[in-house]
């Protein structure tokens, strides 16, 4: 199964899809909303999205996935876990603690392959 990643930080990105990687699991990875928007979403089988990338939201982003793939499975991550934001994006699924690590996504992730 293909995952999309996207977060704006570069160490982040590294990290998260290297431990992805790492699982069997093939990732692509996107810095922005714009980069990850022009990938086919029916070639991805889940998301995994940073809750803010740069000055755009992840729920924007979730949505758009969403319409071109609605049983499409999603999740973010946040290091800010209140908020409105952190409420909409629990509309779509889950959401982890960018401070705690990835084991949470890496369990939820095994769940769909």
């Amino acid at each position: 199964m293909r995952i999309l990643y996207v977060d704006d930080s570069p160490v982040a990105r590294a990290a998260a899809s290297k431990l992805i990687t790492d699982r069997g699991l093939d990732v692509t990875v996107a810095s922005s909303l714009a980069e990850a928007q022009a990938i086919d979403p029916e070639t991805i089988g889940a998301a995994l999205l940073d809750l803010e990338v740069g000055s755009e939201r992840g729920t924007d982003l979730a949505t758009t996935l969403r319409s071109g793939a609605p049983s499409m499975p999603i999740a973010f991550l946040t290091g800010a876990m209140n908020g409105e934001l952190l409420a909409e994006a629990r509309t779509f699924g889950p959401v982890f603690d960018k401070t705690l690590g990835l084991e949470q996504v890496l369990v939820w992730l095994a769940a769909f392959v």
